[in-house]
């Protein structure tokens, strides 16, 4: 159910219109949400950024234009590793998927939790959790998510900061 990944991700979530949404209702009905752990300040993140957005908007289009019914709700989070609310700001701006409110992320510690949880040691990162129980489905989400996004895209892509 959405409240195990709303415990993960906090009450609401920012979309890509700067609006606040409520988690539970966002992830509602998605068989797949992936935390992009990411910042703005890191080279190899700017690279992936518009690779994964090209195919989340892809995997968009492909069910919109092919009624497909049985191609996975996917969901993405970005979970700022940003430690200033305008460089998050900008580069949230640019992403089409859902982000954890700035505050949030340092007040209600989310940042910190979800890394550790995940064992998050280096960005970009993403991991894919199942929609319904919150559970792992895959810890190397970025050299897997063309197996999840549906349409054609570019899948080409850089190193990453290891810290």
């Amino acid at each position: 159910m959405a409240s195990q990944l709303e415990e993960l991700v906090g009450p609401t979530l920012v979309n890509n219109k700067g609006e606040e949404v409520k988690s539970s209702e966002a992830l509602q009905g998605k068989k797949y949400v992936m935390l992009y752990f990411s910042a703005h300040w890191c080279p190899p993140c700017r690279k992936f950024t518009p690779l994964l957005a090209e195919a989340y908007n892809a995997h968009k289009s492909y069910i919109a234009q092919n009624y497909d019914i049985d191609a996975e709700a996917i969901e993405v989070i970005f979970i700022s590793l940003d430690s200033v609310q305008s460089e998050y700001d900008s580069y949230r701006n640019s992403m089409p998927w859902l982000s954890v409110p700035f505050a949030n992320l340092h007040k209600l510690r989310i940042k910190d939790t979800l890394s550790s949880k995940y064992g998050v040691r280096g960005i970009p990162d993403l991991i894919v959790l199942d929609g319904t129980s919150g559970e792992v489905v895959a810890r190397n989400g970025r050299g897997e998510y063309v197996n999840y996004f549906k349409g054609e895209y570019n899948t080409a892509s850089g190193g990453c900061i290891v810290s």
